[in-house]
């Protein structure tokens, strides 16, 4: 894990975790991740709070930021978090967030570029059953000829039976 030094007005300089801030100089690095934060989390509008009372709220969010307790990714490094997100929308595989190299990652990102589609019966039928389905939509086009000629037309042409409800 690595650590950085943060500097703010009341703590001077000490080590922190991985996520760590500056109070001057990051209010305009972490614009982004602030606004979100403002408008997810606090549920405030930063179009119409004071300069005084956005100070305020960057000391609540750099407090949250260095203690890595914001409630998301996408509030430390909302760049990264939007390319990923971009990435996964495209369907792209994505290896873990950390920066350690992953053989088992890199070879199922390998194998998901040459998959075969599952192959499927093309159909769940016999062929006397799609033999039987031909003849019965056959009849059905000659009935529906023969009707339009206007001639008579038996009650069990173009139906199948199954045998089982109508045998007597």
């Amino acid at each position: 894990m690595m650590c950085l030094l943060i500097e703010t007005q009341e703590r001077g300089l000490g080590l922190i975790n991985q996520h760590t801030l500056t109070l001057p100089p990051s209010l305009y690095n972490k614009e982004q991740e602030f606004r979100a934060w403002l408008v997810e989390e606090r549920k405030i509008n930063p179009e119409t709070i004071t300069k005084e009372q956005t100070k305020k709220e960057f000391a609540r969010f750099v407090e949250d930021y260095n203690t890595a307790t914001l409630p998301h990714e996408k509030f430390y490094h909302m760049e990264e978090y939007e390319r990923r997100m971009d990435a996964l929308r495209a369907g792209e595989y994505l290896p873990p967030a950390d920066d350690t190299y992953d053989p088992l990652a890199d070879m199922k990102a390998h194998e998901s570029t040459h998959k075969r589609r599952a192959v499927e019966r093309e159909t769940y039928m016999s062929k006397e059953q799609l033999m039987e389905l031909r003849k019965v939509q056959n009849e059905r086009i000659e009935a529906g000829k023969m009707k339009l000629l206007g001639m008579d037309i038996k009650q069990n042409m173009g139906v199948r039976m199954d045998g089982t409800m109508f045998d007597g």
